[in-house]
């Protein structure tokens, strides 16, 4: 019987070939020249394939180190959500969604509440948002009504028949115009020529074209997080999103989810500028609201205000009288008084009022009962007990509009 020490001696020689098991009892081979040769041979191989593979890893280093530079390249000239679209192969253009103005959105506009602006008590947020009047008031307020019965900002711009000039006055003698035409003593301006903005059309004294600003409202549109499942989770999706063309601010690719929202803020701001006396002594009031402004059936413009009892209902109707300052401002223009491409940085008018009492109801607290007018007959002010008025629903009657100055 074969020794069990040779047995394996043999079967490491058969292996190894040239390499013995290191035993008393091993029996030595002699040198296999051609399998010696074969393993030189692949051993110098396998160096120049180590080398090769050291010289690829390094270039492709190399490579991937030049694509993250020209990848970050690239996206520095990303600053729209157009290209960000673009990159993906969804092509679109930027569309202004208020055609009217002049401003590019860029969807960072910071949100506000339109509490305080309405002048309506308790007014949330959500109201800006598609809500109905019981949604913002108490039960039993409208009583039917609909939104716009209190707030002109709900109706749809009424656009003038043909394009006006918003720095036409018309001819003098009209109702909204001085009747010489003259607006020296209404601006009291220090230096006529150079100082009144109408020169420079930046003054909004056209009754028609002040119609469709005031009261009116530009929508804007934002990236608004959304909650786990819902809205657009990738830039794909994104991209295909219903109103995608109102908004040119970048879609947040951070791996939370978005909804494209919009909200909407006036064109502009109109203050109340009224007085009351106290002791003989007289008291400015001043106060924001967002009313309309509409041509009735008797030829005349008024100005809707449907607003709390305060003390520019109060002065309104105490004194029959008061002036309005609308006004909208653009940050982002360098030219005081007008620019052929952004257009003014100050823009508006001046509208002297006065109260039409046949026309204006003083109601009670539930927004909705007369207590004062209502029947088409005038009242007397200062008979009013204001401690039984919760509501005043005013029309005034636009009597003078003159420049900004």
């Amino acid at each position: 019987m074969m020794n069990k020490k040779f047995k394996v001696s043999l079967i490491c020689a058969s292996i190894l070939a040239l390499t013995a098991c290191n035993d008393d009892d091993t029996v030595t081979v002699d040198p296999n020249p051609e399998l010696e040769a074969q393993i030189a041979q692949l051993t110098e191989q396998n160096q120049q394939l180590d080398e090769t593979n050291k010289g690829l890893t390094e270039e492709n280093k190399n490579l991937s180190d030049s694509n993250k530079e020209l990848d970050e390249k690239a996206a520095s000239f990303v600053s729209t959500f157009q290209q960000q679209c673009a990159n993906i192969g969804v092509n679109f253009e930027y569309q202004n969604p208020n055609p009217d103005t002049p401003y590019v959105n860029n969807g960072v506009t910071t949100q506000a509440s339109l509490v305080g602006v309405f002048g309506m008590p308790e007014i949330p947020f959500e109201h800006n948002e598609g809500s109905t009047c019981t949604s913002c008031h108490t039960d039993g307020h409208d009583n039917g009504m609909a939104c716009d019965t209190c707030h002109s900002f709900a109706e749809a711009p009424s656009e003038p028949e043909e394009p006006v000039d918003p720095s036409d006055p018309g001819a003098p003698g009209l109702p909204t115009h001085p009747a010489d035409g003259d607006w020296d003593s209404y601006t009291g301006a220090s230096n006529v020529g150079t100082f009144y903005y109408n020169a420079d059309g930046a003054s909004f004294v056209n009754a028609a074209f002040l119609e469709t600003r005031m009261g009116k409202q530009n929508t804007f549109y934002e990236w608004k997080e959304a909650a786990e499942g819902e809205g657009a989770a990738t830039l794909k999706t994104a991209c295909g999103l219903e109103n995608r063309q109102f908004i040119t601010h970048k879609y947040p690719e951070d791996g939370k989810p978005y909804t494209l929202s919009s909200y909407s803020n006036f064109k502009g701001a109109s203050t109340f500028t009224t007085h009351r006396m106290e002791n003989g002594t007289p008291i400015a009031s001043s106060a924001t609201f967002g009313p309309g402004m509409s041509l009735e059936d008797d030829g005349e413009y008024y100005i809707d205000l449907f607003i709390t009892k305060n003390n520019t209902c109060k002065n309104l109707i105490t004194n029959g009288s008061g002036e309005v300052h609308y006004y909208e401002y653009d940050t982002r223009s360098n030219v005081k008084k007008g620019s052929p491409d952004m257009g003014p940085r100050n823009a508006g008018a001046r509208i002297q009022v006065s109260t039409d009492l046949h026309k204006s109801v003083l109601k009670s607290f539930d927004w909705s009962t007369p207590v004062y007018g209502g029947n088409g007959q005038s009242f007397d002010p200062q008979a009013v007990d204001w401690n039984t008025v919760g509501s005043c629903d005013l029309k005034l009657k636009v009597q003078i509009i003159y420049p900004l100055g």
